[in-house]
Parts: C-alpha cells; structure tokens; sequence
C-alpha cells in the first residue's frame, strides 16, 4: 500500500512539474483552453503510473517472473512516456513540433540528470549505512536476541522506505529549481523560436539524453542470483555520475542563458539602427520644415516688390491709356513668378499635423521621381490621443516599404499606392494599398521574406509599425491580392474618445 502511495505522489509530482516548465512558454489551442492541462496533466500521470504498475505490461518486458535482468529495459518505459507526452503536447498545444520536441527534451533530460545527481548520493549513503547494519548482524547476530534483531530489521526496513522519500523530495525539489532559472532566462515563448534557435538550444538535451542512455544501458545486470552495479564496478563513478549529470543541468541553463542575451544583442542592434532611421527621418522632416518656413519667409520678403512692380505696370498701361503688349508680357510673366512661387510652397496633402504632412509630401515628391502614382486622403486623430511620432512612424515605413514595392515593378507598368486614414468610434484606420511585383515577392510559412540586399535591416519597418500598433492595443495584416497588396492598420484610441 505504502509502495502506490509513493507512486501516486511521484507521478502526480512530476507531472506537475511538466505543466510547470509549460507555463506560459507554450499556449494551448483554442478549443482546449478550458481542459487542455487537466488533460496534459492526466496523461502525463496515467501512463507512468499504468506503466510502473502494471503487471500485464511488466510480464510482455521483463518476462514471466518479471525480473529486471537488465537495466536498459528501463529505456523502454521512458520513450513510451516521451511518445505519449509528445502526442498529448501536439493535439493539445499550439506550436510547431521541433519546438515541443524540444521543450519535452529539456523537461526529460532533466528529470533524468535530477535523478541520477541525487542516485548516486542516495546509494552511497544508504549502501553505506545498511551495510554497516549488516556488517554488525553477521558479527554480533549470534549473540542478539530476537527483538533485538526484530528491531534491526525494522530499523533497516525504515531507512530504505525513508530515504526513498527524502529522495523523491529532493528529485522535486531540484528539478523545481532548475526549471525556476531556466525560466528566468526565457525571455520569449518557445513557439516563438526560429529555427536555429531551437536547434542550438536542443544540442544539450540530446548530450544529457545520450548519457542517460548509456548509463542505463550499464547501471546493473542480473544473471541468476548474481547482481552487478556499475557503481560496485567502478566506484569512481559515485563522483563521476553527479558531475555529469550537474554539468548537463547547468548546460540547459546556460545555453537558454546565452540564447537570451544573443537575442536581446540583436535587439539592440535593430533598435540601433531603427534610432538611426528615426533620426534620419527627423532630419528630413527638419530639412522640409526649413525649406518650407524659408520659402514662406522669401514670399514674404518678396510680396512687396511683385506688388509694386505690378503697381508700376499697372500704372504705366494706365497713362498709354491701353496696356501695350510689352507691358501685358512683363504682367503676365510676374503673375506667372508669382503662382509658381506660391506652388512650391503648396502641400499636396493637408492632414492637420506638420509632422504627417511633411511625411506625406516628402514621399509624395519620392513617388513623383519614381513616378509612381500617390493618392490618399488621411485626417490625423488628434482627438484619439495617438502621438503623432508613433503614427509618423506606422505612416513612414508603412509608405517606404509600399514605394519599395513599386519600384520593383517596370516604369511602364502601372505604379500606385493609395492609402486612406479615417476615425471610426475611437478607432483609426490606416490602409496603405500598393502594387507589386509578384515575381519579386517572397513568401515562406505565410510570412513575407527579405528581397533587401542588406537582411540585417530585413523586418525592421514591420517590427518598428508591430512596436507602435502594440502600445495603442491595435491589430496590423496584410492581403495579397492580384498585383495588389493591402495593408491595414489598427490604432485604438484612448478611451472616452468622441465618434466621428
């Protein structure tokens, strides 16, 4: 009875355990969202627990006498809750598999090094102390008396069934403290991996799971009435054992450890160069912004001469009593200087913000060299709350990547790119539309692929826009259409916004 209910503990324990490392690093589908743990907790204690007490299975693996004349048959048992683990984690989570195969890769490994660090402890000591127990009884077990010896085998029979537990405990306990630093170190969920993360950080799982292999292969051996452990064998391997085993323990966490600061050095470096386009971009909005006043300025400055030259016009048709040709031509071209001057001071596109109007008009002066067709309306959601620097951010890259695009098409074909900004509620709406070249796009896994030169900046417009939309709690997708890409942007508001 006592034996089920250490089963009932340990499976239950670890089990929990393996929904512990799961926690938040990997989602459930939707439609098991409600049931999907007490589901993976269940099978995860069902089938070790069937495993380990079931006859029937034990008679198929060990035979008749079920007696474990190896102990490699333990591999038997541990791939089929691996199996099984994985099978439950494919129907139940979300995920590509080589990023499940992995994480129940680290769990197992795991378990296994725990187990083994704290073997090897365990058999020493209680081999040890029962030894000495049994070494007392051959020499003094003639002249004890029965309840002497009686309290001996209690004593004995006490220390194993006690010092199982303190190693369960201590297997618990370990296995929680790895799993606590391997998730400090964690910094995005594993189905959010690529793939040569993953395939770097699954190098130390298979290292442990080999050892693990070989040193059940080798732990003991039984022929007839004759045992023979490895660690009788080599006593060395009471030290050798829990070195190896710690140090694949602190290789998982080390490796997660280094894979996080690799991803966390890239960040910085795409934010670097992110605060470089910023900067770049203000440069230019400056540029524009001073060309503008500028030209304002010189209007102004000039108004009075173009004035009192055509006064002077005016006046000198006035005493010919008809304006002569002559002076009807100087007229005509002053007048002509005049709206000229005033058209390169015009914006092509009016929003109610200087930034976003800069941004529109200097892409609108980019297209006109590309020759590419720009048309849109947008009004800027002041009343919304949304900052104009995030939502010159979302319009520049979104209009770059849309000018990109076109560029990639022949001069002679069509170029276009119509976007539209409106307020619905306390919602606003970006959608860019631009056409493109479909030969030139490059889509993997639905995901849009780099056609740059230079895939270090690959992603950053996006990731920059997927920064801003995530601060205003808003949505960004993309359609590909026939020659035509459709992106929509969703910003949502602060609240208490008034409808449009």
């Amino acid at each position: 009875m006592r034996d089920y209910v250490l089963d009932l503990a340990e499976y239950s324990a670890r089990a929990g355990l393996l929904l512990f490392l799961c926690k938040d690093i990997i989602m459930l589908k939707e439609k098991y969202r409600s049931v999907g743990k007490i589901l993976f907790f269940l099978q995860a204690f069902i089938i070790s627990f069937w495993l380990n007490n079931s006859s029937w299975f034990n008679g198929l693996l060990y035979g008749e006498d079920n007696t474990v004349n190896f102990s490699s048959h333990s591999i038997v048992k541990l791939s089929i809750v691996f199996l099984c683990s994985f099978a439950a984690m494919d129907i139940l989570y979300q995920g590509p598999r080589f990023a499940k195969l992995y994480l129940l890769s680290v769990y197992y490994m795991a378990q296994e090094m725990v187990r083994f660090t704290l073997y090897s402890v365990w058999s020493f000591g209680t081999t040890t102390y029962l030894g000495r127990i049994v070494d007392k009884l051959i020499n003094e077990g003639a002249m004890m008396e029965e309840h002497e010896l009686e309290r001996y085998a209690k004593i004995m029979e006490n220390v194993q069934f006690y010092s199982i537990i303190a190693f369960s405990l201590g297997t618990w306990l370990l296995m929680y403290i790895v799993f606590r630093f391997y998730r400090r170190y964690l910094t995005v969920p594993v189905t959010d991996m690529n793939k040569e993360g993953i395939q770097f950080l699954i190098l130390m799982p298979i290292i442990g799971m080999a050892f693990d292999v070989s040193w059940r292969v080798t732990l003991y051996y039984q022929h007839e009435a004759e045992v023979e452990f490895l660690y009788e064998r080599h006593g060395s391997m009471y030290f050798v054992v829990p070195v190896i085993a710690l140090s694949c323990l602190f290789g998982i966490v080390l490796s997660m450890k280094i894979y996080s600061e690799l991803i966390r050095s890239e960040e910085q470096k795409k934010n670097l160069i992110f605060y470089k386009q910023q900067l770049s971009d203000m440069t230019e909005h400056v540029k524009e912004l001073e060309h503008l006043y500028d030209g304002i300025k010189g209007m102004r400055h000039d108004i009075n001469n173009y004035v009192a030259d055509m006064e002077q016009l005016l006046q000198i048709g006035s005493e010919d009593g008809h304006m002569s040709v002559r002076v009807r031509k100087e007229a005509e071209h002053y007048l002509r200087s005049m709206q000229q001057a005033a058209s390169e001071l015009s914006l092509q596109f009016s929003t109610g913000n200087p930034v976003t109007d800069v941004i529109l008009n200097r892409k609108g002066q980019i297209c006109a060299q590309e020759q590419i067709t720009l048309e849109g309306e947008l009004i800027c959601p002041v009343q919304l709350g949304i900052e104009a620097f995030d939502l010159g951010i979302v319009l520049n890259n979104a209009l770059d990547n849309a000018i990109e695009a076109c560029t990639k098409i022949p001069r002679e074909q069509d170029r276009e790119i119509r976007f539209r900004g409106y307020v619905k509620g306390r919602m606003f709406f970006l959608v860019v539309e631009n056409t493109y070249d479909s030969t030139a796009m490059r889509i993997s896994d639905g995901e849009l692929m780099t056609t740059k030169n230079d895939e270090e900046i690959h992603g950053l417009g996006m990731n920059n826009m997927r920064s801003c939309v995530e601060k205003y709690y808003g949505t960004m997708q993309y359609e590909l259409g026939e020659n035509r890409f459709i992106l929509t942007i969703m910003l949502q508001g602060a609240q208490g916004s008034a409808d449009l």
